[in-house]
C-alpha cells in the first residue's frame, strides 16, 4: 500500500496522534472505496454503522448501505465532538445521528488502543492475534464485522501492503 509508505516521510513532522490519524484515514478511505465496489447483495448483508473507538474515544464510523459505503471521522470530546463526513456521502449526517451511533445504535463497535491500531494498520500485528489476546474487542454483531473483514481480505484489502 503506497499510501502507508508515503506517510513515513511525514513522520518527523507529525505528532504520534497525527501520524496515526493520517494512517487510519488513508486506510478508512481505502476500505470504504472497496466496500462501494461490492455486489449489492454483499452490501445489503453488511448494512449498518460500524463504530471504531480508539483509546476509549470514538474516532470514526464506517457506514454501509445499499448505495455504498462512507465514513465519518470523529475528533474532540463528548460535548465538543467534531465530525467530518466523506464528501461524496449522499446522506445528510447530523450530530444527533452520530451521538446515537456512539451511544449504542451501531451494528458493531470495535475497540482498541492507538498502539495496537498502529501495528494493525502497518501490518506488524495480525488481526487474529489482536483478537485472541484481547487487544481488539468487538461488541454487537460480530458475524457481520467478521464477514466484512473476510470480504475485504478476499478483495485484497490488507494493512501494511
Amino acid at each position: 500500500m503506497e499510501l502507508l509508505q508515503n506517510l513515513d516521510s511525514d513522520k518527523n513532522h507529525l505528532t504520534e496522534e497525527q501520524r496515526l490519524r493520517k494512517i487510519a484515514d488513508g486506510f478508512r478511505y481505502w476500505v470504504c472505496s472497496e466496500l462501494r465496489n461490492l455486489e449489492f447483495s454483499e452490501r445489503i448483508f453488511l448494512r449498518g454503522d460500524y463504530l471504531f473507538a480508539i483509546d476509549g474515544k470514538p474516532r470514526f464510523v464506517v457506514m454501509i448501505d445499499e448505495l455504498g459505503a462512507w465514513s465519518v471521522a470523529l475528533s474532540g470530546e463528548d460535548n465538543a465532538l467534531k465530525f467530518v463526513v466523506d464528501e461524496k456521502c449522499p446522506w445528510k449526517v447530523d450530530f444527533l445521528q452520530i451521538k446515537n451511533v456512539i451511544e449504542g445504535s451501531s451494528r458493531a463497535t470495535i475497540l482498541t488502543d492507538s498502539s495496537t491500531l498502529h501495528k494493525l494498520l502497518i501490518g506488524t500485528l495480525k488481526a487474529r492475534i489482536a483478537f485472541v489476546t484481547g487487544k481488539v474487542t468487538i461488541t454487537g454483531d460480530l458475524a457481520a464485522f467478521l464477514k466484512m473483514v473476510s470480504i475485504l481480505k478476499r478483495n485484497g484489502v490488507k494493512p501494511g501492503v
